[in-house]
């Protein structure tokens, strides 16, 4: 497999939060299981805190993107949300969709058994929501929307960390392992409520969480407005959002369709927070290595205009990357990837000059 360039190592030297040696869902939970307390992980786990609410009070926003909403500012008219100036076209981004799985069913069994209220199932989604938003701004992407019982999140954009694309997408992958490994320790809050109201015997699988996530990696997307125009008394106002469009920001979504069929494949082991849903242009972006064993699982195919089309879905079996790779370097030993960075050459010119100097009896 030919080896893809990437400037990964420019992007850790710039900011301190890619070389922090802890896993930052850890530093979220302080009573989790899997923590060790020591005074360095005290200190460290301050700072990821810091980095966190940094991103939570400086120009954070839900919905939409932060580097193109502008875009809506600019709407004057109804017009102006068909107008191409007003729009950014062939923007790079990798899309996370995730999701809790069986969060309706939950809310259809409050009457009968009526072991669970509404406001404690509301409680339950809010804290692993509110601690996806935390990860996703730790490790720098967008909360596009929030979808119900889920989210959508953006990688990618016009800042520093968002030009090399192989580590928007190792960003990307980052997180979705951290989302899987939250499943657990959601779990085991679960557990405890359903104990303290003594319903021990229903510790069974389907009583339980499961997380879906899907990525996919979409190379031409359109990051336009949509809404309307509201007249006011100080001038016509546009109420909208800005929303990324392309099949690929789309087929995020689509990919946790194939949960289901993915489970099924290794079905027999404890299943939670293990199965990570790919499309096929986030594999390509990758390049994962042989050792990373992507499994093809199915074909989405439609069919339009006396064609037919599809696109391949992977999935990836997470159990033994877990709570092990934490830094984009780590990924980087899943992938057949080069460090082509400033850095990189930095390091290459002073062995050079060093083996000069052996050479020459210096």
């Amino acid at each position: 497999m030919t080896q893809r360039s990437s400037k990964f190592r420019d992007i850790i030297k710039s900011d301190y939060r890619y070389r922090i040696d802890i896993n930052p869902l850890n530093a979220l939970f302080e009573s989790s299981q899997l923590l060790y307390k020591s005074a360095e992980f005290s200190q460290v786990q301050d700072r990821v805190n810091d980095i966190i609410d940094r991103e939570l009070n400086e120009d954070f926003v839900i919905g939409g993107h932060i580097d193109f909403n502008y875009l809506l500012e600019k709407i004057k008219t109804q017009e102006g949300f068909l107008d191409a100036a007003n729009r950014v076209f062939d923007v790079k981004l990798v899309s996370l969709f995730i999701d809790l799985r069986n969060f309706t069913k939950r809310a259809m069994f409050i009457e009968d058994p009526g072991f669970e209220n509404i406001s404690e199932i509301a409680v339950i989604k809010q804290k692993a929501i509110s601690t996806w938003i935390k990860l996703a701004r730790f490790y720098q992407g967008h909360i596009h929307s929030i979808t119900g019982d889920g989210l959508m999140i953006l990688f990618g954009g016009t800042q520093v960390e968002d030009q090399d694309e192989w580590t928007v997408g190792a960003r990307a992958f980052l997180l979705a392992l951290r989302i899987l490994e939250s499943t657990n320790i959601l779990n085991d809050e679960l557990k405890e409520i359903l104990k303290a109201k003594g319903l021990g015997d229903y510790l069974k699988d389907n009583n339980l969480l499961e997380i879906k996530v899907g990525i996919e990696y979409s190379p031409n997307t359109l990051m336009n407005p949509q809404g309307v125009i509201v007249t006011k008394p100080e001038g016509n106002i546009p109420v909208g959002e800005i929303k990324a469009t392309s099949f690929e920001v789309d087929f995020s979504a689509k990919l946790l369709g194939y949960y289901g069929e993915a489970k099924r494949k290794i079905e027999g082991s404890p299943m939670y927070g293990r199965i990570l849903l790919l499309g096929e242009k986030y594999k390509e972006l990758m390049n994962f290595n042989d050792e990373t064993d992507i499994i093809y699982l199915n074909k989405y195919t439609k069919q339009m205009f006396n064609k037919e089309l599809s696109s391949s879905i992977y999935y990836l079996d997470c159990s033994d990357y877990k709570d092990k790779i934490i830094k984009i370097e780590d990924v980087v030993g899943l992938c057949d990837v080069y460090d082509s960075s400033e850095a990189a050459k930095s390091v290459f010119v002073d062995i050079a000059r060093k083996d000069t100097k052996i050479q020459h009896g210096n």
